[in-house]
């Protein structure tokens, strides 16, 4: 029995999805080797299944990179009420959901929560270091006179060194962040 070329119209669609039997895909395969216009026929339609694939999975990377993107963007957004604990708690638990799931996520995490500690731990020297006159004690350091220089009033210098150290800390957390 020999296959038509109208068969074989109806036929390519169920060859292509691995649909006929073994003597009757045989059989369309022995006729594609011997007609040049349903083989030309054949490859355009693989051809257009295979970019319709291809264009469809690459929607579904683009929807599914959206989605990732915009769930960040919610993370990020909420992520110093989160570490306040000022989120409600659905809010919360989606927060620890993403978290889990997202490894670049638990790393902001973790860096956020770095960066409060060190933030803390340098509010709590300079206060304690207010009490003894931070400024004097540089002063002394570099043996100069506090008559030579400027008198600035003692929450002034409290102020200035506190600005000075979130500086310095602002700028190693920085450049930790871009390693």
């Amino acid at each position: 029995m020999e296959i038509t070329c109208a068969q074989m119209d109806v036929l390519i669609s169920f060859y292509l999805e691995g649909d006929l039997s073994r003597a009757l895909k045989l059989k369309v395969e022995e006729h594609l080797k011997e007609c040049p216009t349903c083989r030309t026929k054949f490859d355009i339609i693989k051809s257009m299944l295979n970019d319709l694939k291809i264009s469809v999975d690459n929607k579904e990377e683009k929807v599914l990179s959206a989605s990732s993107n915009s769930q960040y963007r919610i993370f990020q957004n909420n992520l110093s009420a989160y570490v306040d604990n000022e989120l409600p708690a659905e809010e919360t638990i989606k927060i620890k959901k993403f978290t889990i799931n997202n490894k670049k996520a638990r790393k902001e995490l973790e860096n956020t929560y770095n960066i409060r500690k060190l933030m803390n731990d340098s509010f709590n020297k300079t206060r304690t270091d207010a009490k003894y006159d931070f400024s004097k004690n540089i002063l002394k350091q570099l043996n100069l006179n506090e008559e030579e220089n400027f008198s600035f009033h003692p929450i002034l210098k409290i102020a200035i060194a506190f600005v000075m150290t979130v500086l310095i800390l602002s700028a190693i957390i920085v450049f930790s962040l871009t390693l």
